[in-house]
């Protein structure tokens, strides 16, 4: 018998379905809660254990009684989608599911950390109609929880599979998604890969970008995690752990951080050889062709991000020239800053809108700027420049400039 544990609220909804009176935990316990969102009832469960979750929108009374059936559909649809076999918290049968009163607040703690990271996905989505359901499910299985020492329910679920299944079922899990998805440790693998089939030259690249990327996640990436999901991080954090977000967090959000890596960190923070920052799109577009070869990313997650690699492969060098001969512009000039006008003095953040010989021009009708046809060859409509500039004759000419940004 397994028992799903109900909130109040849920039991009154699911009334007629088999119960226990039994308020003695068990390892193979669920916990059920009943959730408003857009005005519709949605179902969130989580296994006591493992804290394996499974979020369900719009249910309706007909469809969850009795429990046990509509709760066990759920329950293999979510094994399904991770590649675990369906008896990976045992064998269960709908007639083998009561439902019971929650004894655990622990357990409801965490649900309800689960349930602002739900009621986030829902509102950035636009709404329950638009809502990536399984990258949701997914995205909840793989957040460290600390009623679970901060472990991820997907990697506590792999591990009853690799302690309880058999040799030939463990083998199809490991076929279908590896247990080893944290940052820190596919990074890792990543290079080990690579470091047979390159050059010991090109793989010293390798290493100095990917640590690049490394920093960069680390030092960054926190500020665009859920609410709950920066206070794990911020836990770890204050704790010592400088690579709290490598450690934490797994190859899911790689892919989401390739454009501020390579169109900012790449520029502000890396002063490097040029054929590193050369190298810099190429390796990150490899890392995330390897990521889908080895089951960690689905390739339509990454679409946009590997694209991003692709043209900064080109873009990287040529924004670097750019500053460069921006800079000699600027070391060059003999225009007073102090004895221009007002409006003949502009100190700003930039965007190119388009691009003449010798000339840029920005957004806002700024311009033209002189540059040289060298650098204008170098410029590119929809980059980005922190640059001081002074007017004379009708034209604008540099006279600080910053970074260049490629977008």
């Amino acid at each position: 018998m397994t028992v799903i544990r109900c909130t109040a609220k849920l039991l009154k909804l699911v009334s007629g379905s088999p119960t226990t009176r039994s308020m003695e935990p068990h390892p193979t316990d669920w916990y059920a809660n009943l959730l408003w969102l857009d005005g519709r009832k949605c179902l969130l469960m989580a296994h006591s254990s493992t804290l394996f979750a499974v979020f369900e929108p719009e249910i309706a009374k007909a469809k969850v009684i009795p429990l046990g059936r509509f709760a066990l559909s759920l329950i293999e649809r979510e094994l399904t989608a991770e590649g675990l076999p369906q008896d990976t918290f045992g064998p269960m049968a709908a007639s083998d599911l009561v439902i019971g009163r929650t004894c655990s607040r622990s357990v409801l703690g965490t649900m309800t950390d689960m349930r602002y990271q739900i009621e986030a996905a829902v509102y950035q989505s636009g709404g329950l109609q638009r809502l990536d359901l399984a990258g949701l499910n997914r995205s909840l299985r793989r957040i460290p929880f600390g009623a679970v020492k901060y472990a991820r329910a997907i990697d506590l679920a792999r591990q009853v599979v690799g302690s309880e299944v058999s040799t030939k079922s463990s083998r199809a899990v490991a076929t279908a998604e590896r247990p080893r998805d944290r940052i820190n440790e596919v990074l890792q693998e990543f290079l080990a890969a690579r470091r047979k089939t390159i050059r010991a030259r090109n793989h010293r690249n390798y290493e100095a970008i990917i640590e690049f990327f490394r920093r960069s996640l680390n030092g960054y990436a926190y500020e665009s995690l859920s609410t709950f999901e920066r206070k794990r991080f911020q836990e770890a954090f204050d704790a010592g752990d400088e690579d709290a977000y490598c450690e934490l967090f797994g190859a899911d959000k790689i892919p989401g951080e390739v454009g501020s890596f390579l169109g900012d960190f790449m520029v502000r923070k890396v002063i490097a050889p040029s054929s590193v920052i050369a190298a810099a799109g190429p390796v990150i577009a490899d890392l995330l062709d390897w990521l889908v070869t080895e089951g960690l990313v689905k390739a339509e997650d990454l679409v946009d991000a590997r694209e991003r690699a692709v043209t900064t492969g080109s873009d990287l060098p040529k924004a670097e020239r750019l500053a460069r001969l921006l800079y000699g512009l600027a070391e060059r000039s003999t225009l007073d800053a102090h004895s221009l006008a007002d409006d003949d003095y502009i100190e700003d953040y930039l965007t190119i809108s388009r691009v003449e010989p010798g000339v840029l021009w920005f957004e806002g009708g700024v311009g033209p700027l002189v540059v040289g046809e060298t650098a204008s060859r170098m410029a590119e409509p929809g980059w980005s420049i922190n640059i001081v500039m002074g007017r004379q004759g009708g034209r604008w000419h540099v006279l600080e400039v910053g970074n260049v940004y490629p977008n």
